[in-house]
């Protein structure tokens, strides 16, 4: 049994973090404490031109000479809430409640990802009864937002050959490769005319889905709400010839979009045949989306009147786009059974001035699955005369199968539970993959506790997965040491 003190210390830890604001960008406040923790703890800290932080712990007594571990994980969270929530990221703590063996926050991303990594490597450095080698821990920003932290690393910034990174979602799995990844901006030009008369402002919106990560959940048939909110905005164009005036969705590009709004308008004696639609539309999407039971749609009159909608040839043009832009897997792996090779996520919507812009996340682990959907989306991008910008792209982690990591980590997580792990290949994007083609002959492997639903308010960390990690890492960490 792990012991009770060690637990107490990964809770304590996880639990101040929760206190401190790190949406992805925003770190300086929780490097700070980071860093403040290791030198009360004896510990030396540096950080590096991206604001990397890397905690240097020195060996156990007598374990000068066993090798350099690098713990690994990220300073950042995703921040979602649910629409009716006052919380402020910027200020606010999270609210933790525990419901049974999970832990999760109140209408909000509960931040495990990776809160949890970064209380596991604090608690396992600062443990006194755990003999260990010399420990590097490595702190990255703004990996949810495009693993920027690891694309910056600083050349030399750690020494260590062996690499656990403390990312990973599910207790038992050992991930040894992941999928690469690419973005795509589709932005379409505006055009904009008086508001016509006589007529009504609409405000659709779709919320209550799941939403969830886009690399982990993206198989599951989940509702994007910029896809659905797309179709019906498509269907009402058919019946009522609509004028869009504004249009959003989405909230980061590795989250499946759980809410999108817009607002159109349309003549005053539409109003009573958009609204049957509405329920008509409702009942199907609840037939084809049985997993989505809180998905719903609202339509409801605007007072306010715009000064402008999108041009008619606009309104068109932008509904045909959005029908056409692509969401969802892509292709399954003919290699690994269940794993998706190569998907996009319609990410989000934003109105930029007098321009729109479509965000595609893609992932593949082939280099020609993401040249051939982002060759897709600038053709949808040419035919309606928009421009595609190419953003962030990160490399694949090719898997090592005969690595002396994965048969220590196999061994000993069968003696410690007498069972075997499960060794997996995943379509999410790893920091691994960026840093590991930087550092050619790294080994590294990726661990964590089991998280359910993260990106979303459904986040939840199921605790006694959270003690099985720390004793494996514990006891991983102590096969490295000097007899």
């Amino acid at each position: 049994m792990m012991r009770r003190v060690a637990m107490q210390q990964v809770m304590d830890h996880f639990k101040e973090l929760s206190g401190i604001p790190r949406c992805s960008g925003r770190e300086e406040k929780v490097r700070e404490f980071l860093r403040d923790w290791g030198a009360r703890s004896g510990f030396a800290g540096r950080t590096d031109a991206a604001g990397n932080l890397l905690v240097t712990v020195p060996a156990s007594p007598g374990q000068e000479q066993a090798p350099v571990i690098v713990l690994q994980g990220h300073m950042d969270m995703v921040c979602e809430k649910n629409r009716d929530s006052g919380h402020d990221f910027a200020r606010d703590p999270l609210k933790l409640r525990v419901e049974g063996e999970w832990l999760r926050a109140e209408e909000t991303t509960l931040g495990a990802d990776n809160g949890a990594g970064l209380a596991l490597a604090m608690a396992l450095a600062e443990d006194r009864q755990l003999t260990h080698p010399a420990l590097e821990l490595l702190f990255t920003v703004d990996e949810e937002s495009g693993l920027t932290g690891a694309s910056c690393l600083e050349p030399g910034f750690f020494s260590g050959r062996v690499l656990i990174n403390l990312d990973s979602e599910d207790e038992g799995v050992f991930t040894i490769g992941c999928a690469g990844g690419r973005e795509n901006t589709v932005v379409f030009p505006l055009q904009f005319e008086p508001c016509p008369e006589p007529s009504l402002l609409f405000a659709l919106k779709i919320s209550g889905l799941q939403g969830g990560h886009s690399g982990v959940n993206i198989h599951e048939r989940r509702g994007n709400a910029n896809v659905l909110l797309t179709r019906l905005l498509a269907q009402f164009h058919v019946v009522a010839a609509i004028r869009l005036a504004a249009i959003a969705g989405g909230s980061a590009h590795n989250a499946i979009a759980r809410e999108a709004t817009a607002r159109f308008a349309a003549d005053r004696t539409e109003a009573p045949r958009l609204t049957g639609l509405v329920g008509q539309i409702q009942e199907r999407l609840a037939q084809e989306y049985p997993n989505e039971p809180k998905l719903t749609v609202t339509l409801q009159s605007v007072a306010e009147k715009p000064e402008r909608v999108f041009a008619r040839h606009s309104t068109g043009r932008l509904l045909d786009l959005l029908q056409a832009a692509p969401d969802g897997v892509m292709a399954m792996s003919r290699e690994v059974a269940g794993l998706v090779e190569t998907s996009v996520n319609f990410a989000t919507i934003r109105e930029k001035g007098e321009e729109l812009h479509l965000l595609f996340s893609q992932r593949s682990d082939k280099e020609y699955g993401i040249d051939r959907l982002s060759d897709r989306i600038a053709a949808l991008a040419r035919l309606a005369g928009a421009r595609l910008l190419t953003g962030n792209g990160y490399p694949g982690w090719q898997p090592d199968l005969n690595s002396d990591l994965l048969a220590r980590s196999t061994r000993i997580y069968r003696e410690l539970f007498a069972a075997e792990p499960v060794i997996e290949i995943i379509h999410a994007g790893l920091e691994c993959g960026i840093i590991g083609a930087r550092n050619p002959g790294l080994a590294m492997i990726s661990i964590g506790p089991t998280i359910q639903n993260p990106h979303s308010p459904d986040e939840k960390l199921h605790l006694p997965s959270l003690a099985k990690i720390y004793r494996f890492t514990a006891a991983l960490l102590g096969s490295y040491c000097v007899v």
